[in-house]
């Protein structure tokens, strides 16, 4: 039976670590595999005539042009007639190109629309003499303008006639145009030929032909979404009330872009920082249209500098040069300023983009991640309808927009198909505004129904490890968790479009809107108003500010009628006019991030919210549990102190080539205490990284001590799971709780295990170790108490002793096995009943940023309980009191009031005898043995428990299964009915559809749980 599981199990793995190399090409950065703007590779066509490399056969021409240029200022320009074709002989690196993921490059001009295809031969120059071709593919010539070839020789070109050796050198190149046209021309530019192609290729309608990694990612699949057909039935008529609205949510929309009314000269306090930040952006914007040297000729082709996809290692970019920058700002300096020279600039501008490529069927080589840079072109396209239907192109572009979002993914939504959380921070906005901008016919209807479809599927409660919103409110992306980006970004998109619906016959469900709202008052749970620890943060460990979307809460709350309070006095809370960080977003208006957001009336809004008289609600308190994080929160008065673990689950970390270089210990157990203010955020409460950070000295975790190369070294080593299953935690009716974790690493040391707990009682924890082992005997197994920044090398600490330590520099080292305790340069108190081991240091510390790119330092008092090298079996114990001071930690450590009751291989239990606070935590690793501690005898499983005594005869038992059950990718979580025996006889005081009594007797009672998705079940028990 078990070999059975472990063998699907291994399966499962299998399946998700492939997966997860699939994610590493559609997540949030592309593969570099180019230097920027290297043209070493490129054939040069800018000298006085053809490279002499260039021949034609039976008749024709080739030249150099002028008239159309993708590098430097010309082409070469190819004209045919009578079945002529073209050769190039011996060009550079041909040759090289003739091996696994070698391939070509290049773009091809054509003037005129031909219902055929143009053809490539490869071979040596006696083969394709003899008609023996090596490789061979095709190109449609169904479009005007530029268009990129991206191929992959043997993956993609390969002629199955060609029976020589696979091996057998490159020489020449031939080029025959299409048979049906007697006569024609194409220019063609910036050819290269690479042994190791951009990996992601996408097709086309110039190239539909499926290759490797074509097609195969979320941001891969324009030509197959374009290739749907909608399976919603088209209705007869559009009804006079779904014209309505269409208008009520466009004016809306154009409300929330440029404001309701405002009278932008008399604009005061954040409405004018926005609105100062937008005159900015448009002068910024006609700084860099110009640059653009866009020129319209008197016979109607149009040329400016080139452009080139996102991934494509060529500069300038559709996206960051032209749709982020210049755009919106053309837009608004003709809209808001009254520029007519703008308005027609946006036209040029657009005809500059679809002669160079951006067009609907053309995938401009790939689609990598390029609707990440595109919000300017999609908005602009939408606000300009009016004139650019005056100019003949509206059509065009809405074309384009339908094919560069994917539209076709709303066609048929009878299937459940993940929608990503960066597709729903753009994706869903333009998809919205493609439908907006279709004429009132029924097919606008029909289309606008399928686009809801999609919008419910994905803000629905995503299974298995898929994008976005999880049972516990968490936000996934890359198979894990991410609360500072992301899923921030999408729910504040997915907010916006549930308040531009609200009323109308398209409004989101209640049930899509109640998602929303979790992951919103999740967000809020794990931010101490705007910041939240690192260890939640993914490869952004400097972006601790998930709450600058804060304007989702109240495009939410206005999403209902009536209003919803809730979110009303959360939005209240947070918002402070003057918080520097909110200052901060007031002041952008620009669309150079993934989406576009700051407009004048999403502020407007949210302005009007706070002066709605909703009072704000309390400080959140308590403790929390997110179980698809691997993650935990307590909040402690102004206080929050965040714990995160990684497992068979959750993986241990991610990092790309200038982001999180160091960060592979980020969440072996990294607790963090965080403060709460105004200004406060995770360098006010000691946590510097770009200030002499020490990588491997995270608070809380039990790590090998390694150096900045060691840790480098393993960065690639990201988005990678263990082979355990008990990583989580239980909470008690969010009042007091127990996080721990098997630790195994799997990835970076097999050898190396440890039981971590942490039992949190408000504001007093205890953190457990035990089973500490590996077998490295080269680096010291440390145990990090705290690891303070501090911005004045003074700051006090203390130590034994309510007098201060203000010395820039103090070294101790505990050998002696007596209690000591300490407190940390930000008051909060650490007690160790056995100091052993413990070091402590204080002075200057050097490192390097989180991208590697720079050195720093910083002043730091650190903590850490050190175990030596290969450590067999050691542990520890301490406890915390959070902001206590030297006072209260002294009166703490003479007074502890708690009880170790177990503390090894099979469990952790940790006992609160404080009066009125009596509970018992426990971290059950091996339900094998019983537990025999407190009330609680026994387990089904490996569980996390507490036990609330309210009376001798009335307590709360909570219950959690860490283990969440994951089969598949897409497959949620599976329950299981879990036991737990305790002694005595009880019974429920109320029902419970999550928890029931199966047995009792005078000596024990067997309550049954239905374990699911790391859930904590609370169940009120009497005698």
């Amino acid at each position: 039976m078990r070999s059975t599981w472990q063998k699907r199990r291994r399966h499962n793995m299998r399946l998700l670590a492939a997966a997860l190399l699939l994610a590493s090409s559609v997540g949030a950065y592309p593969t570099a595999t180019h230097a920027a703007d290297d043209y070493s590779h490129t054939e040069s066509f800018e000298g006085a005539a053809p490279p002499s490399t260039w021949s034609v056969e039976n008749g024709g021409s080739v030249e150099l042009s002028t008239e159309h240029y993708k590098h430097g200022g010309s082409s070469l320009h190819w004209s045919w007639s009578n079945g002529s074709k073209l050769r190039d002989t011996q060009p550079a690196d041909l040759a090289a190109a003739n091996v696994k993921h070698g391939g070509m490059k290049l773009w091809i001009y054509n003037e005129h629309p031909v219902h055929d295809q143009v053809t490539f031969n490869f071979g040596k120059t006696t083969e394709i003499n003899n008609g023996i071709h090596h490789f061979s593919f095709k190109v449609n010539l169904n479009f005007k303008g530029w268009r990129a070839v991206w191929v992959k020789f043997r993956e993609e070109g390969k002629n199955s006639a060609y029976t020589q050796n696979m091996n057998e050198p490159l020489e020449a190149m031939q080029i025959v145009p299409p048979a049906s046209v007697p006569s024609g021309s194409l220019y063609f530019d910036n050819l290269e030929f690479w042994p190791f192609m951009v990996t992601a290729r996408s097709a086309d309608d110039q190239m539909p032909k499926t290759g490797l990694n074509v097609g195969q990612s979320s941001w891969d699949n324009v030509y197959y979404y374009s290739q749907q057909q909608t399976t919603l039935p088209l209705p007869a008529t559009i009804t006079p009330q779904e014209i309505s609205a269409f208008d009520t949510i466009s004016s809306r929309y154009e409300k929330w872009i440029y404001g309701d009314a405002l009278q932008y000269a008399q604009l005061t306090g954040p409405l004018k920082m926005r609105y100062d930040a937008l005159q900015s952006f448009i002068r910024a914007g006609l700084a860099a249209y110009n640059a653009l040297h866009i020129v319209r000729h008197p016979n109607g082709t149009m040329t400016g500098e080139a452009l080139y996809a996102n991934a494509d290692p060529h500069s300038l970019k559709f996206g960051d040069d032209v749709s982020q920058t210049v755009l919106l700002p053309l837009v608004f300096d003709y809209k808001i300023n009254g520029n007519l020279l703008s308005k027609q600039k946006v036209i040029d501008v657009l005809d500059y983009m679809n002669d160079q490529g951006w067009a609907n069927g053309s995938a401009i080589g790939t689609q990598d991640h390029e609707a990440n840079r595109h919000s300017g072109y999609f908005h602009a396209v939408y606000l300009m309808r009016n004139e650019l239907k005056a100019a003949g192109i509206f059509e065009r572009e809405l074309n384009t927009i339908f094919w560069y979002t994917n539209f076709g993914k709303t066609f048929d939504n009878s299937i459940y198909e993940e929608t990503t959380a960066d597709e729903i921070r753009t994706k869903f906005m333009y998809d919205l505004l493609y439908v907006l901008g279709m004429d009132n016919t029924p097919k606008k209807a029909q289309y606008m129904k399928g686009l809801v479809g999609l919008y419910e599927q994905a803000l629905q409660i995503a299974p298995g490890f898929a994008d976005t919103i999880k049972p516990d409110g968490t936000l996934f992306h890359h198979r894990g968790v991410y609360m500072n980006a992301y899923g921030d970004h999408a729910m504040q998109t997915a907010s916006l479009i549930a308040y531009l619906l609200s009323g109308t016959p398209y409004a989101l469900s209640d049930g899509a809107k109640s998602n929303i709202k979790k992951t919103l008052l999740t967000l809020e749970l794990t931010s101490n108003t705007y910041t939240m620890p690192v260890g939640a943060t993914g490869r952004f460990p400097n972006t601790t500010s998930p709450l600058t979307s804060l304007l989702a809460y109240s495009y939410l709350a206005m999403a209902n009628t009536p209003i919803d309070t809730e979110l009303a006095s959360t939005f209240t809370r947070l918002w402070n006019p003057q918080s520097k960080l909110l200052q901060g977003l007031f002041k952008q208006a620009d669309s150079y991030g993934v989406e576009y957001m700051d407009t004048l009336g999403g502020l407007q809004l949210a302005d009007k919210l706070s002066k709605a008289g909703v009072p704000p609600k309390a400080n959140p308190q308590g403790y929390m549990v997110m179980p698809y994080g691997a993650m935990a929160v307590n909040r402690v008065n102004d206080l929050l102190i965040g714990i995160k673990g990684w497992s068979n689950y959750a993986w241990n970390f991610e990092s790309a080539s200038n982001q999180n270089v160091y960060g592979a210990y980020q969440n072996y157990g990294n607790m963090q205490i965080v403060k709460n203010g105004l200004t406060s955020g995770i360098v006010e409460s000691g946590i510097h990284l770009d200030a002499g950070w020490d990588w491997s000295r995270w608070p809380g975790t039990t790590v090998k001590h390694l150096s900045l190369a060691e840790l480098a070294q393993k960065a690639d080593q990201m988005r990678l799971f263990t082979d355990i299953t008990f990583v989580g935690g239980v909470s008690s009716q969010n009042k007091y709780g127990v996080f721990a974790m098997k630790l195994h690493d799997t990835v970076f040391d097999s050898s190396f295990r440890a039981n971590k707990s942490v039992f949190f009682f408000g504001d007093k924890m205890i953190s457990l170790g035990s089973d500490i082992q590996n077998t490295d005997s080269l680096h010291n197994t440390e145990t990090t108490l705290f690891q303070s920044y501090m911005p004045n090398s003074s700051m006090p600490f203390w130590y034994n002793s309510t007098t201060s330590v203000t010395h820039a520099t103090y070294t101790s080292t505990i050998t002696n096995t007596t209690p000591a305790w300490i407190v940390d340069p930000y008051g909060n108190g650490y007690v160790l009943p056995n100091a052993a081991g413990t070091v402590i240091m204080r002075g200057t510390q050097n490192s390097r940023n989180s991208a590697g790119t720079k050195n720093t330092s910083g002043s730091y008092t650190t903590a850490y309980i050190n175990h030596g090298s290969a450590p067999a079996s050691a542990g520890y114990e301490y406890a915390m009191k959070v902001g206590a001071g030297a006072q209260g930690t002294a009166a703490f450590a003479n007074n502890m009031q708690y009880t170790v009751l177990q503390k090894n291989s099979d469990a952790h239990i940790v006992k609160n005898t404080e009066p009125g606070k009596e509970v018992t935590g426990y971290a059950i690793f091996n339900s094998h043995v019983p537990v025999d501690q407190g009330l609680i005898q026994s387990s089904s499983i490996p569980l996390m428990a507490m036990v609330q005594s309210l009376s001798s005869d009335n307590i709360v038992l909570s219950v959690a299964d860490p283990d969440l059950r994951l089969t598949g990718l897409l497959t949620p979580s599976t329950m299981l009915k879990a036991t737990v025996i305790l002694k005595g006889a009880w019974h429920l005081k109320n029902a419970n559809s999550e928890a029931r009594v199966v047995s009792a007797s005078a000596e024990t009672t067997t309550v049954e749980f239905d374990a699911v998705n790391g859930k904590s079940i609370d169940i009120e028990l009497i005698k």
